[in-house]
Parts: structure tokens; sequence; C-alpha cells
């Protein structure tokens, strides 16, 4: 299964044909929203600040392809802040320490799965740690399939100076997930209709009797 943005690569005809040929799913992230996708956005993110900082140190000129993999390379064999164990090591059984073949402990089977073990019971502390911040200030809605909400008009980067920030109202018209609904915005492509909550206003019902 592939998780990916709305890149038009990606969400090209051939592509998608190609995937359906190899029956292989692929899910799209909602509109504007890379957090639906944190842990690639969040390595991207890493490897695109080494490859600058090793562009900036050479001298001569290099491509950053070349760089790229040389980045990518440094990071499997790093031991992770979170999990304590290299990338590599955790998918290959290989350890990249500074100690000597002869002083290297020697990587049984029993143990790769053991502190694979370890590695995930870490990954879920450590998520269930950083929830437990963002949730102090998160605000919650609950909507369903019927409700009219407005939408981000596009986002920062596309949308003009005094465009409007919201658009709408719109229908929901299905819930894909406790945090991903599908919009009745008109756009023909049904992946462009997939929004965030929290990219979503409900729109205030009034009780007529009341006012």
């Amino acid at each position: 299964m592939i998780l990916a943005d709305q890149y038009p690569g990606i969400n090209s005809k051939d592509f998608k044909k190609f995937l359906e040929k190899e029956n292989i799913p692929i899910v799209f992230t909602a509109v504007n929203a890379p957090f639906s996708n944190g842990l690639n956005e969040r390595l991207n993110q890493t490897l695109v600040n080494k490859i600058r900082c090793k562009i900036n140190e050479r001298k001569g000129k290099i491509a950053w392809t070349t760089i790229a993999h040389e980045c990518t390379e440094k990071y499997n064999e790093t031991e992770h802040g979170v999990t304590r164990f290299s990338p590599k090591y955790l998918l290959e059984g290989k350890k990249f320490d500074v100690l000597p073949d002869e002083l290297k402990k020697k990587t049984t089977h029993n143990c790769l799965l053991q502190d694979r073990k370890i590695a995930l019971e870490n990954s879920i502390k450590s998520h269930n740690y950083n929830k437990k911040r963002f949730d102090k200030n998160r605000k919650h809605h609950e909507l369903k399939v019927g409700d009219y909400v407005y939408v981000e008009n596009g986002n920062q980067l596309n949308r003009k100076k005094l465009d409007e920030l919201r658009i709408g109202p719109y229908e929901i018209v299905d819930k894909i997930s406790n945090s991903i609904y599908k919009v009745d915005t008109g756009h023909k492509k049904a992946e462009s209709n997939l929004f965030h909550i929290t990219k979503l206003i409900p729109v205030v019902k009034y009780d007529t009797k009341t006012l």
C-alpha cells in the first residue's frame, strides 16, 4: 500500500493505471494536511536539512542526488533518538558502531527480534507522550454526514492576499475515518474532496425559537 500526498506526478493517470495493474492500493492524504503522513514529512525535513548542510560544506559542485544518497545511508546507519537503534539494524540486523569487528557482539536472530520489540515499545511510548501534549490544546468537533462546513481556500502559498480564507458552505457526504471527511466541493478529482477535520469549520446552526 502507498500513502501519498496529491503531488501531480503521483496523482497521474498513468501511475494509477500501473498501480491498478500491479494490484497496489494507494491512499491519498487530505488536502493541505501534510501531518496526515507525519512520519514521512518529518523524515523528509531531516534529510533536506542534512543535504543542505552537505551542499554548503563542499566547495566543488556535485549533484544533489549523490549527496542525498550519502545522507540517506548515514541516516540509516545512525542510532535513532526514539527507538535507540539504527534503521538499518532494525531492518537488516547490521550494526554500525565504532568498535572493531573482533570486539563486536554477534547479533543472533533472537536478539534482533527482541531489539525490534524494544524499538516498537519505545516508539509507542514516545507517540503516546506527544499525543498527550498535543491533545491538551486540541479543539474537537463532532461532525457527521449531512453537516455543512466551510473549508480552507487553498493555502497561504497559492492564495492571493485578498482571497477568502474559507469557502463554502459544502455538505459532508462521507466519513472516511475519525479525522478525514469527504466534502462535496464540486471538484472533479475525488481525492481533492478529502479534508482533514482541522481544515473544516462547521456551520453554526441557530434555534429560531430562541431568537
